[in-house]
């Protein structure tokens, strides 16, 4: 019983600091554009997390078999201290990025932590290098720069060849007319159907002009792709963290924990951190990387919905927060606002992710006396 509490407690930890750092990465476009504020936004995001990570128990398999043992080498025999001090040192790094308000991501913390103590528990050939770089590190170094130009290439087709008009544009009025067939002799008119017209234009026009019509604003949709990146967030990291706890429970000697409730564990870990401790990272992706109007936030969330929602059902681990960043910084892309002191900060936060997370994960192996087991 022991040893299923510490994984429990090990997979809470690691849930609750990526709920902290990466609940930001669904909601910065929201306040950075100001359709919101801080409090509406962490609810809306932790909600959608929340129904992602949930569903992610059904959606998800091929991501918990990568992690589970995918990425070691064929005929290794997974050890409970490895499995543990993985979860730990990828959790210890994603904590201290938090506290200082770096954006980081949970999969490549994972893997930094995967790599560097299988390589002391196993042997450095004991790690499946070339599932590393296929499914982890491909993935990792590219969608950064696929979704900053993607995010370039959206909002070119929102603005259109017209950007005056484009600019003022942010209603879409839905509005339906009866078209009479005739009209009688007592002057009543017999009805044919309807005439449906559909305009763009600015929401207080469009508000004035057809106050009876459907009106559907750039706003709203900023808020469905918004939520649809939290919840592409949480279909995408809690797979990972099961994965570990399963495994680290499988090899506990106990009984091996259910899925399920590991899955509901984790979610709850990731709605705790990001409503307790959300905020801070947040603010830097929202305020600190660039000017953000609503639709640079709009692009910059359907892009990073669209391709971490697929990387995460085809068992591709991409992570959030290089797919975000790189839309935040594609969605300011060529306007002269990007605060590149920021953007310098993020690149080296990730660059030092894997070494830091492989010498953490290292220490805490040695710590459980994992060099002797």
């Amino acid at each position: 019983m022991t040893g299923v509490l510490v994984i429990a407690g090990a997979g809470l930890l690691i849930a609750f600091v990526n709920g902290a750092n990466d609940v930001s990465k669904g909601i910065a476009t929201l306040v950075g554009s100001g359709v919101t504020d801080y409090r509406r936004a962490m609810y809306w995001g932790t909600l959608c997390t929340a129904l992602g990570a949930l569903a992610a128990a059904n959606l998800t398999s091929a991501m918990v078999t990568t992690f589970g043992n995918g990425l070691l080498a064929p005929g290794v025999t997974p050890m409970f201290t490895a499995t543990l001090a993985t979860l730990l040192g990828a959790a210890a790094w994603v904590l201290f990025a938090t506290r200082t308000g770096l954006p980081v991501s949970t999969t490549h913390a994972i893997v930094g932590a995967i790599a560097g103590v299988g390589g002391v528990a196993y042997g450095l050939h004991g790690i499946n290098w070339t599932a590393i770089g296929a499914k982890v590190a491909v993935p990792l170094l590219v969608s950064p720069i696929v979704s900053l130009v993607l995010t370039v290439l959206v909002l070119r087709l929102v603005r259109g060849r017209s950007p005056e008009i484009a600019a003022s544009a942010d209603c879409l009025c839905v509005e339906a007319e009866a078209v009479p067939a005739f009209v009688g002799m007592d002057g009543t008119a017999m009805l044919l159907g309807a005439e449906v017209h559909v305009s763009a234009g600015p929401k207080a026009l469009c508000a004035e002009e057809r106050p009876a019509a459907l009106r559907v604003t750039l706003d709203h949709a900023h808020w469905l792709t918004s939520g649809a990146t939290s919840f592409a967030r949480g279909l995408n990291d809690a797979p990972k963290m099961v994965a570990l706890m399963l495994a680290a429970s499988a090899l506990s000697g106990q009984a091996a924990a259910d899925a399920p409730v590991m899955f509901s564990l984790v979610t709850l870990g990731m709605v705790a951190g990001s409503l307790l401790a959300g905020r801070r990272v947040t603010q830097v992706l929202a305020e600190k990387v660039t000017r953000m109007d609503h639709r640079g936030g709009f692009a910059a969330n359907l892009v990073t919905a669209s391709l971490v929602g697929a990387g995460a059902l085809a068992g591709w681990p991409m992570s959030t927060t290089h797919v975000s960043s790189g839309a935040i910084m594609g969605s300011g892309a060529g306007g002269g606002t990007t605060n590149w002191r920021t953007v310098h900060e993020l690149l080296l936060a990730w660059i030092v992710t894997v070494p830091a997370t492989a010498t953490l994960g290292i220490a805490i192996f040695m710590l459980l006396g994992g060099a002797r087991a």
